[in-house]
């Protein structure tokens, strides 16, 4: 058990403890309060960049799908590859001849585009032909495998330069081999992406787009374009979605291609080297531990997320931009925390000192109000613990300016007052139990041939159950003669006959105490006279009619023993079931009640049968209700099938030793839970011959 506080004690550790939770709730609060309002900004301020990255690849690539379609549509109405067959062995090969009508299409799409470095159309017999452009120097390069194998033919001029300059030299490259044709000829997708890679012929990074071309000579015709990925960066590097916020684009796999903000990607040669490089191996951590922390993400956890690098808490979003089916990039926006904080963190540093403030104001506060409630407390303690003593004369006036603590020690001092009515009301209940409690019979009369227990134990200090046990003999004129079963020497001597009652008044305490013992009374009275026990139900019928209160009735069985014949007559009103255990065929019977609970009905009508006549072994019992209902924890009753079971399996020994047995049953039973009405049972078993 836990040690007990003083009032004031718990009253100042109480307050104290509201005022922590209270200082800490604030910041909680606040802190709930800031991380949602970053969360909400950073989605703004994420969802924004990632919006304006999307648009800005949307405008880069766009050009590039729109002229690889445009050339799909030339070669598909045969408007490509109209050049003259050409021969090395000419020593005469003009420039003119080589470059022919082709180049007047393509070049106008590159000088529209200028991050489209090349554009190459071949075909499946290793036949190429590429225009690329290095800064503002152009080249031509044909390759004809089927026919020239290794050689192959170069022009190349300048705008600057515009004279066509022809050359021959051997390149091990086969177009068939690279990248973006494997890739064309084994989809069936409209637009095929390579994967980002360095350029052969320029040594920049890029991604080629390529397609097939339907020219309607049988042959497998594709076109492709070179792209170069420098441009990304400069839009990146540009970007500021916070004063220290970043967004760059990644290939799938995390390689770099728009490169986030920072000075030293101002410069383009370190920008053209770190493009395709993993953020790792540039010293941006931050932008590895974003993919990192994007692919743990759950499927429901939405676009905007919190990680951590380099012990800095960041927010960020990543999307996708789609390239084609099966390739795609990454744009990434990420955000330190700090810079969505702003002020916040500065706020809450100031509501904590002024908690800190508040708090200690508030516990000198606590000491003074102490005084003012404990003080009258204290004394009202000190009189409920001279209450409990037993001294319920009024103490010393309690004063107070609280206006609870006037009013608790009025209600102290009803509460004395009321002590004092329910001590006396105590004594009296405690009278009432010993005057009941004598009316049972101290002793039960011998009947010869008969052996006779009989219990009952009231719900409450008084219960409306009752039994009795009259035991008497006729005289000559036929009137009830002794009914004290003992003789003048003090010693109990058999009868003849005896009158048994058991009444059971609608519930338990003192009102049903005082019906069952007036009904008592009466039959005591009635058997003195002499009165037939028929006569007896009726009388005791109308005099209860009249005394009990409506709604209320008695239940009540009445047996008349002969030692004579070794009869029972039974009366039972509204008193069952009643249960006859027949020795000869070992079973019982259940006797139903033989009219309506005395006190409902002044015409009372009985049908009494015959006097049953019980054989030796035979045993009659008469159980109240508060037996067979009695519930255990489960809600169960008890129920007669129990009570027959215990009065068949011990049918051999006496009703006292049955009794016993059937008290323990039902005390397992309920698992000492208290009786919820009276139990009262009487037994009756024939013995002689």
């Amino acid at each position: 058990m836990k040690s007990a506080v003083s009032f004031r004690r718990s009253l100042l550790s109480n307050l104290m403890v509201m005022l922590v939770l209270f200082s800490v709730a604030v910041q909680g609060t606040m802190f709930l309060a800031a991380r949602r309002t970053v969360r909400t900004l950073s989605a703004a301020v994420i969802e924004k960049a990632l919006d304006q990255t999307e648009s800005q690849l949307n405008r880069f690539f766009d050009p590039v799908v729109s002229g690889i379609n445009f050339v799909r549509s030339w070669g598909e109405s045969g408007l490509l590859f109209d050049e003259k067959p050409l021969d090395l062995d000419d020593v005469n090969l003009q420039a003119t001849e080589v470059i022919g009508s082709i180049n007047s299409q393509l070049i106008p799409l590159m000088q529209q585009s200028r991050h489209i470095s090349s554009i190459l159309l071949a075909d499946e017999r290793g036949r190429e032909h590429m225009i690329l452009r290095i800064g503002e120097s152009w080249s031509i390069r044909k390759t004809r495998r089927d026919l020239w194998e290794d050689e192959v033919l170069f022009i190349k001029w300048s705008d600057a330069e515009p004279e066509y300059k022809v050359s021959r030299s051997n390149l091990i490259y086969d177009p068939r081999s690279r990248p973006w044709y494997v890739g064309a000829e084994n989809s069936d997708s409209n637009i095929v992406w390579t994967e980002p890679y360095t350029f052969f012929t320029a040594d920049e990074p890029g991604i080629t787009a390529s397609t097939k071309i339907d020219m309607g000579d049988g042959l497998t015709h594709l076109v492709g374009f070179d792209v170069l990925l420098n441009d990304i960066s400069k839009y990146t590097i540009g970007l500021e979605p916070t004063d220290n916020g970043v967004a760059f684009v990644m290939a799938e796999d995390g390689a770099m291609i728009g490169l986030p903000r920072h000075e030293r990607f101002l410069d383009s040669e370190v920008r053209r080297k770190a493009i395709l490089k993993q953020p790792i191996d540039l010293g941006i951590p931050y932008a590895a531990d974003s993919v990192k922390a994007y692919r743990e993400l759950p499927e429901d956890a939405g676009d905007i997320y919190r990680f951590h690098s380099e012990g800095k808490a960041w927010w960020a979003g990543i999307r996708p931009f789609t390239l084609s089916e099966d390739r795609s990039l990454l744009i990434a926006v990420a955000i330190p925390e700090s810079d969505l904080l702003g002020g916040l963190s500065e706020m809450r540093m100031w509501i904590l000192i002024i908690s800190i403030g508040v708090l200690l104001g508030a516990i000198a506060r606590v000491f003074v109000l102490s005084n003012l409630y404990c003080k009258p407390i204290e004394a009202l303690v000190d009189a409920s613990d001279r209450i409990s003593k037993g001294d319920l004369e009024r103490g010393v006036r309690i004063e107070s300016r609280i206006y609870e603590v006037r009013r608790l020690a009025r209600a102290q001092d009803r509460m004395r007052l009321s002590l004092q009515s329910l001590m006396k009301l105590e004594r009296d209940i405690q009278l009432a139990r010993q005057i009941q409690q004598s009316t049972f019979p101290k002793e039960l009369p011998i009947v010869k041939g008969f052996d006779i227990a009989a219990w009952s134990e009231p719900a409450d200090e008084t219960g409306g159950d009752t039994y009795d046990v009259i035991g008497y003999t006729y005289d000559v004129i036929g009137l009830a003669g002794d009914i004290d079963q003992r003789s003048h020497a003090g010693q109990t001597r058999e009868v003849d006959r005896a009158v048994l009652l058991m009444a059971d008044a609608t519930g338990h305490g003192i009102g049903p105490a005082l019906s069952v013992t007036q009904i008592r009374a009466m039959l005591r009275i009635a058997v003195r006279a002499g009165e037939p026990i028929t006569k007896i139900v009726q009388y005791l019928n109308e005099q209860l009619c009249a005394d009990l209160l409506e709604g209320r009735f008695i239940t009540a069985w009445l047996g008349e023993l002969n030692s004579a014949d070794h009869s029972l007559l039974s009366i039972s009103a509204g008193q069952a079931p009643l249960l006859h255990y027949k020795a000869k065929i070992k079973e019982v019977e259940i006797l139903n009640a033989d009219t309506l609970p005395l006190g409902i009905s002044s015409e009372l009508q009985i049908n009494v049968s015959d006097a049953m006549h019980l054989k030796r072994g035979d045993i009659f019992a008469v159980i109240s209700d508060g037996v067979f209902e009695a519930v255990n924890r489960a809600g169960e009753q008890f129920g007669t099938q129990r009570v027959i079971d215990v009065i068949c399996q011990h049918h051999r020994l006496t009703p006292n030793e049955i009794l016993e047995h059937l008290r323990l049953q039902l005390a397992g039973f309920t698992e000492g839970l208290a009786a919820a009405d009276d139990r009262t049972a009487i037994f009756v078993k024939r013995t002689g011959r």
